[in-house]
């Protein structure tokens, strides 16, 4: 448990929620902006034609999300230190926590699209395997040793 207070942990989760949160700007701003206005823009605030975020909690979550997908593929890594074992751990974490954020709206956020929540928990599924491949090379550069 001290490898998640040391220095080089701690490289590793700032780089990886940098990375993490550059890929889902992309995705949400670039990418399926499109997408999900048409799916989703009469649960939003709407202004100038785009979908208004709460900056501070967005960026909270996403750090949260990065946070605990580095956690996960950190632990598959000490467990089996192959690319395979922490792209598998990384999409699978992907999957739980995209799975638990799109199912509870869809359990009770009238409307809510069931088309968006396929597509936000292959976007999760894809953003942890995204984390296992990143989070396995950061560990290799910043803890040879492992």
């Amino acid at each position: 448990m001290n490898y998640f207070f040391s220095a080089a942990f701690f490289k590793i989760a700032g780089i990886s929620i940098v990375i993490f949160i550059l890929l889902d700007m992309l995705w949400l701003a670039v990418i399926a902006r499109r997408l999900y206005f048409s799916q989703m823009s009469y649960l939003a605030s709407i202004q100038n034609g785009r979908i208004v975020f709460s900056l501070p909690a967005g960026i909270l979550a996403q750090v949260i999300i990065a946070l605990g997908m580095t956690v996960f593929v950190s632990l598959a890594i000490m467990v089996e230190n192959r690319l395979a074992a922490a792209v598998c751990t990384g999409a699978f974490a992907g999957f739980v926590l995209y799975c638990t954020y799109d199912l509870t709206n869809l359990s009770f956020v009238k409307g809510y699209p069931v088309f968006i929540t396929v597509v936000d928990i292959a976007w999760g599924t894809a953003q942890g395997l995204f984390a296992g491949v990143y989070v396995f090379y950061l560990t290799r550069f910043f803890r040879p040793d492992f």
